[in-house]
């Protein structure tokens, strides 16, 4: 019977250990999301610079070859 209680002891640690890290892995990965949005605010082109960039591309080629 005491083996019984040392079991739910432990399986109970281990139960709270996991939703610790659980826990863990949610805060990092929404730490992770908003980096990603910060960068995708920095990478954005809007369509009139990528037009411009493409031109400019095209005259650069046009003008060295």
């Amino acid at each position: 019977m005491a083996y019984e209680g040392y079991m739910l002891v432990l399986f109970g640690g281990v139960i709270v250990v996991q939703q610790f890290i659980i826990y863990l892995m949610y805060v990092r990965i929404r730490q992770l999301l908003n980096e990603i949005d910060a960068i995708e605010g920095k990478i954005r082109i809007t369509d009139t610079e990528l037009e411009n960039l493409i031109s400019r591309v095209e005259e650069f080629k046009r003008g060295n070859i």
